[in-house]
């Protein structure tokens, strides 16, 4: 009986110890799970000044600088083509001869002409100067009808040089438009020549980059067949009118072509820088969070217990291209920004500030 009293008097006492422990370990278990709650493992960068670049992505065209066409300045039949569509000519070589007989009869004729006026014009000068024979008014229209046979014995050569149809340019024969025994007439063309390394891009520029393209700006420039091999061109030509149409001005950027690897007419990638700023903060658009219609970014600082804390700040956005955009207010060089981990913070978050290998080596634990 006593036993059973003692055992009864020691029970509420081992029941109120394990109570009391179990609170003990149920408090601390909270403190911690309420430590890991607040203290946010996050990587933080230093803010360095940086210089920040906006581009313009266009497609352009491939004309050539030196793009003829050939026509003849005389009528008559192709005699002969010289050259065939796809070779080389120099400039001033030969493309094709019209048939010059007729052209070659009318010079022999007006040279007999032309003589036979000549003589007249001699004698009757000869005779008014020198022996006072004859009038004036018969001297001068002699002297005028020499004149004018001269003149068209002239012009007629000039076509019959006319009739050998030269390259005005080096370069390829693009295209031959009429056939050998064909008849052409003036100003009909013959042929396409197109220079064989003088070629230009052009493309049209939206109308509201009309004051960031200057002649001599930089265009990078490369072709979907080899994209690796990219061209920086001087701009050349910026059109100083807007295009009703497409509401763009035209723009163009020349360069040489060797070994001929460019087509005429081929689509190019251009890209235009249209803005440059230095000595700006430029961040990430990962690291700018939205918090109530408002754009913030998150530093680290110290509280008054030394603790790492994040602090939130609000940002004034500046200019952007691709995810990058520059921070007009709102942070200061110098300061931490919080980097990997920010988008899981509020305004005065316990951060760990961490690097790359520790958070693996953490997560690995």
């Amino acid at each position: 009986m006593k036993k059973f009293i003692q055992n009864k008097t020691l029970l509420p006492l081992l029941i109120t110890g394990l109570l009391i422990a179990s609170g003990c370990s149920e408090t601390e278990q909270e403190e911690q799970n309420e430590q890991l709650v607040k203290s946010v493992n996050v990587e933080v960068d230093e803010i360095k000044p940086t210089d920040f670049s906006s581009f313009l992505r266009l497609v352009g065209t491939i004309e050539t600088g030196d793009d003829v066409q050939v026509s003849s300045e005389v009528s008559g039949r192709i005699e002969n083509f010289f050259p065939d569509e796809g070779d080389m000519v120099k400039q001033g070589e030969i493309i094709a001869k019209v048939d010059d007989r007729k052209l070659q009869q009318e010079a022999r004729r007006l040279q007999a002409v032309t003589k036979q006026s000549e003589e007249n014009y001699l004698r009757l000068k000869q005779l008014y100067q020198e022996e006072n024979i004859g009038s004036e008014i018969d001297f001068l229209n002699a002297r005028y009808m020499f004149q004018q046979n001269q003149a068209a014995l002239e012009s007629t050569r000039v076509d019959i040089a006319n009739t050998e149809i030269k390259s005005p340019i080096e370069g390829t024969i693009e295209e031959l438009t009429l056939e050998q025994g064909e008849m052409i007439s003036v100003g009909m063309p013959v042929a396409r020549v197109i220079g064989r390394e003088r070629i230009k891009v052009t493309f049209g520029v939206p109308a509201r980059y009309a004051n960031d393209v200057d002649l001599n700006d930089e265009a990078e420039v490369w072709f979907d067949h080899n994209p690796e091999n990219i061209y920086q061109l001087p701009i050349t030509f910026v059109g100083r009118s807007i295009s009703p149409q497409s509401r763009t001005f035209e723009t163009e950027a020349l360069f040489r072509n060797p070994g001929n690897e460019i087509k005429i007419d081929m689509l190019a990638n251009v890209k235009l820088r249209t803005e440059f700023l230095q000595n700006r903060i430029v961040l990430s658009e990962e690291f700018i969070h939205q918090k109530n219609g408002k754009h913030v970014a998150f530093v680290a600082v110290e509280d008054s217990e030394g603790n790492s804390i994040a602090a939130e700040r609000e940002l004034e956005l500046g200019a952007s291209f691709g995810n990058e955009i520059v921070i007009n207010r709102g942070l200061e060089f110098g300061e931490k920004l919080v980097t990997i981990g920010s988008s899981y913070l509020l305004d005065g978050t316990r951060i760990n500030i961490v690097d790359n290998a520790t958070v693996f080596a953490n997560s690995g634990n």
